[in-house]
């Protein structure tokens, strides 16, 4: 590690205490209001599949149901990629497993289903209990019950919104100092987009790495890798180890410096891998220490 001025400033004077600084000054979330629920992709989903979701509501309570599905699928065949969703499926091609072998379902987007198709649609929607939920009038109103499903899959996302959110709240205080200091930066960038905007080249070890951010001072590149995990994990390991050997190797080129900005309670369990990194490498910082002014000093004395 390198030891800034900042670290006197606040009164750490060794690598242990810097060490145990970043371990004790970990945020507990970064969490905003609208990390629950995506709004507005959820009810954009839904608005694309709300005529398909309203003929629908037609079975609702209905007897008969296969038959008339059927009939409803012969009329209006746009129904049939909906019907997935219903069960919290994305997928336009199902694959069950029976005593007698897999057995293929297709939801796929047609004009019209031959009636072999159509028997097969009808039974999946049979076996995998969906008509039973029409006829028991389970569901009131289609439309509403897609809105619960799609706040479901939405669930599945908040684990990249955890690094969104570390990026954005990191975005903010590389952007105030690049427009304090005449800086530049870019987001999500690659070594194409580096060499397009900056004009120079960085070393990476695969064609299709990019960076979180790079920042041009004028008289260095930094490279800034951004990550946070709440939870602990055996990953965590080499993850570490991975921000370790990314440093080796972009550090050998002159004029390029590498910063890696991390966070969450999830490095409580993996505190000697990300001591090893700590040590090995020249900057490693939180959001703690980004807002006292860390990442500044070094910007500017281009450590």
């Amino acid at each position: 590690m390198k030891f800034v001025d900042t670290y006197k400033h606040l009164g750490i004077l060794s690598e242990s205490a810097a060490f145990e600084n970043l371990i004790v000054t970990l945020k507990d979330t970064i969490r905003t209001h609208s990390f629950f629920v995506a709004w507005e992709k959820v009810l954009g989903n839904v608005a694309k599949v709300e005529i398909s979701l309203n003929i629908l509501n037609s079975l609702l309570g209905k007897d008969s149901l296969p038959k008339r599905l059927a009939e409803m699928i012969r009329s209006y065949p746009e129904v049939v990629p909906v019907l997935p969703l219903l069960i919290a499926v994305r997928d336009t091609s199902i694959r069950i497993a029976t005593v007698g072998g897999d057995i293929e379902y297709l939801f796929f987007k047609r004009n019209c289903y031959s009636e072999d198709e159509i028997a097969k649609i009808v039974e999946f929607t049979e076996k995998c209990g969906l008509l039973k939920i029409f006829s028991d009038k389970a569901v009131k109103n289609l439309v509403d019950y897609c809105i619960g499903v799609e706040v479901g899959l939405d669930t599945n996302a908040r684990k990249n919104r955890s690094g969104d959110a570390m990026e954005t709240l990191s975005e903010v205080y590389i952007k105030a100092i690049c427009q304090r200091h005449g800086y530049r930066y870019l987001r999500q960038a690659t070594v194409a987009k580096i060499k397009a905007v900056f004009g120079r080249d960085v070393p990476t070890d695969k064609a299709n790495r990019y960076f979180d951010f790079a920042v041009d001072t004028g008289n260095k590149i930094y490279l800034l890798e951004v990550n946070y995990y709440g939870g602990g994990g055996s990953k965590l390991k080499s993850v570490a180890g991975e921000f370790k050997s990314l440093f080796e190797l972009v550090t050998q080129s002159p004029g390029v410096g590498f910063i890696w900005i991390t966070d969450g309670q999830g490095w409580h369990t993996a505190k000697r891998p990300l001591l090893e990194t700590f040590i090995a490498t020249d900057f490693v910082m939180n959001i703690n220490m980004l807002s006292h002014g860390f990442l500044e000093e070094i910007l500017i004395k281009g450590l």
